[in-house]
Parts: C-alpha cells; structure tokens; sequence
C-alpha cells in the first residue's frame, strides 16, 4: 500500500512533468532556466522528491507560482 505523502507527491510530480512537456520544455531546458540542478530536476521527475525552494524555482519557469501560492494562503476550507 502506497503512503498518502507519496501518493501526493507522485501527483506533484505527474502534474509538473505534463506542464513541462505542454510546454515543450527538456529537463535540460528546464534545469538550466530554473536554476535547479539538472540531478535534482531528474531525481524529481522519477521520484517526486524535491525541496520546496526548488519547487518554486520551478513553479515560477512554469507560471504556476500563483497557482501554488494560493493553493496554500486559501483559507476558505478552514472553517
């Protein structure tokens, strides 16, 4: 049985990975634009497991730091 942290990081890891190829991004491409080392980028995209600096570096290449932003500063669902 897969845990939930990695069930959640997988779909992390599944989401960006479509973004970069929606965009017709290479990992090298990726790696050198984000300033994400090119090991860590492809450790990311086999495991899932990345630092949250490198996440964001990554997020902002892709526009999507808004998107991740606000996913955690909503405060709509705590009531």
């Amino acid at each position: 049985m897969i845990s939930l942290e990695k069930e959640y990081l997988l779909q992390i890891r599944d989401l960006f990975k479509d973004r970069r190829i929606a965009l017709g991004l290479k990992q090298v491409e990726v790696a050198s634009r984000s300033g994400v080392n090119i090991a860590t980028f492809r450790l990311f995209e086999k495991s899932g497991q990345i630092s949250l600096v490198n996440i964001l570096k990554i997020s902002i290449l892709y526009k999507m730091d808004r998107h991740l932003v606000e996913s955690v500063t909503d405060r709509s669902w705590w009531s």
